[in-house]
């Protein structure tokens, strides 16, 4: 990525409990997170088909009361979600949800239902430049998110195949964006939009014109695919904890992740030189900048009960947010949820009955909201995209 790196605090590999105190001498808030469901660039995997981070304040001390109070008998070296829900102790989840519903803390889940995630990039990366291109706002209102609803639920009615051979034919192009397999892709929406049911051929017209002219817009040589997951959603947790909270930030994380895979698009997303400013998101919340997370912390998490945590409330969002997870399944995650879970914040990508108030999007008014993200984060227009 390109732009300026602000002064970032190295990366260190020990964890830190309690309160930290950045070089401004302000009080941080230590916040944890571990993920599950990751699978890396294939977005596609049928048995993994939700991925979701989970974040809480709560420490290791309190996060291992909580635990060994909610799942007395786990044998393990460390509390891990699906060691739990592979043995008797998933019975143990509604104590577990009890428990925490008691506690006056703060919890926040983001989940991506990985197959519409692959449509949402579809249409972020192919449909709307051309319709911004021709003077909309495709991002104003939730416009973007509407659209791809509209496109989702068009496609699983009359076209269920075609909606199939889509994502994979774009997920094939992400995974490896070389000017042969965009040439194909642009072979392949043509054959779709000619042979498609006309009530959603509009939708086919338009991805096949952004194939065609994607080149026109990114720099097919520089473009990294747009299966990058673990910082987007990390990026999207630190929106809530930023309205939540005044405090600066200490993160962290699973040393055991990828997420140093894209550690400098992180540093970039959480510089501390961006200027102070309020950012209006897609979703409509202002935002405050910089982000202001003063370290970014990895550790082993079997030395970390509140990473364990996290990746107990991770686990139990991916199997929750599961449509194939069976009735059984599902009556005992909702007695869960009942018990207490349902404190936990969340939010995500995942189709719903939600559509564009008007088509056409309202018209463009100087840049759009990603436009404007990208200004404040990176000083300029990039190829990658929160």
């Amino acid at each position: 990525m390109r732009g300026c790196r602000g002064r970032r605090q190295p990366y260190v590999f020990s964890e830190k409990n309690g309160s930290l105190r950045s070089s401004g001498g302000s009080v941080t808030k230590d916040l944890y997170f571990d993920e599950a469901g990751y699978t890396g660039a294939n977005w596609l995997d049928p048995e993994q088909p939700v991925f979701a981070v989970a974040s809480t304040d709560i420490d290791s001390k309190l996060a291992e009361e909580l635990l060994r109070a909610s799942f007395p008998n786990y044998q393990g070296p460390e509390f891990k979600f699906t060691n739990i829900w592979r043995s008797n102790n998933k019975m143990r989840l509604v104590e577990f949800g009890r428990l925490l519903g008691q506690l006056d803390r703060h919890e926040f889940v983001y989940y991506i239902d990985k197959r519409f995630g692959v449509l949402t990039k579809i249409v972020d990366f192919l449909i709307e430049p051309i319709i911004t291109n021709a003077g909309y706002d495709f991002y104003s209102d939730g416009f973007c998110w509407k659209y791809s609803n509209y496109i989702w639920v068009g496609l699983t009615n009359f076209e269920p195949e075609l909606l199939e051979a889509l994502l994979k034919a774009y997920h094939q192009f992400s995974r490896e964006p070389t000017p042969e397999q965009l040439r194909r892709l642009q072979i392949q929406l043509r054959i779709m939009s000619a042979s498609c049911d006309e009530r959603v051929q509009i939708f086919l017209d338009q991805m096949a014109l952004g194939a065609e002219e994607f080149q026109r817009f990114y720099d097919l040589a520089a473009f990294r695919g747009s299966s990058e997951i673990q910082v987007t959603s990390l990026f999207a947790s630190m929106l809530y904890w930023r309205r939540k909270f005044q405090e600066d930030f200490a993160v962290v994380t699973d040393e055991s992740s990828n997420f140093l895979r894209n550690k400098d698009m992180w540093d970039r997303a959480t510089n501390s030189d961006v200027p102070a400013q309020t950012h209006v998101a897609g979703d409509g919340e202002p935002v405050e900048f910089p982000i202001r997370v003063v370290s970014t912390t990895l550790v082993d998490s079997k030395t970390s009960h509140a990473v364990q945590l996290c990746d107990v409330l991770a686990g139990f969002a991916a199997r929750h947010f599961d449509d194939k997870t069976s009735d059984a399944d599902r009556e005992l995650l909702d007695a869960a949820i009942e018990s207490g879970l349902g404190v936990v914040d969340y939010n995500g990508i995942r189709p719903a009955l939600v559509f564009p108030d008007a088509i056409p999007p309202r018209r463009l008014d100087g840049p759009d909201v990603v436009d404007r993200l990208q200004e404040v984060l990176f000083g300029q227009h990039n190829e990658e995209r929160f």
